[in-house]
């Protein structure tokens, strides 16, 4: 393990700064894609927060606040299977294990680069 990150989203937070607006900014095509699939707001806002917690948290894990790559460079599936999540990103090199959780209120993410 060479470092982790983690991160907490509020879920007010995205109703408070416009839902569309962070989805366009936050996620990538194909997770765009299956957001816009979803027909439940209150889901929307769980996906939403979820992946902007994650990659906020693969941020983190880099310890950096300057990375060449955007929130949208970073894909965020799940195992269609098991359900758990993985990571995609146009950086092949990256060997990230990420873990999301939710709440009601908040959903949390924690990176591990390894």
């Amino acid at each position: 393990m060479k470092s982790i990150g983690i991160d907490i989203i509020e879920i007010s937070r995205i109703k408070e700064n416009g839902i569309e607006k962070i989805a366009k900014r936050i996620l990538s095509h194909l997770e765009y894609e299956i957001y816009n699939k979803i027909i439940n707001l209150k889901t929307k806002y769980i996906f939403l927060a979820g992946r902007w917690a994650a990659k906020e948290a693969i941020f983190k894990a880099f310890q950096t606040g300057n990375l060449q790559n955007n929130y949208s460079d970073w894909t965020i599936l799940n195992d269609s299977k098991k359900g758990f999540p993985y990571i995609q990103n146009k950086n092949k090199k990256d060997n990230i294990a990420i873990s999301i959780s939710h709440s009601q209120n908040y959903a949390i993410a924690l990176a591990i680069l390894l």
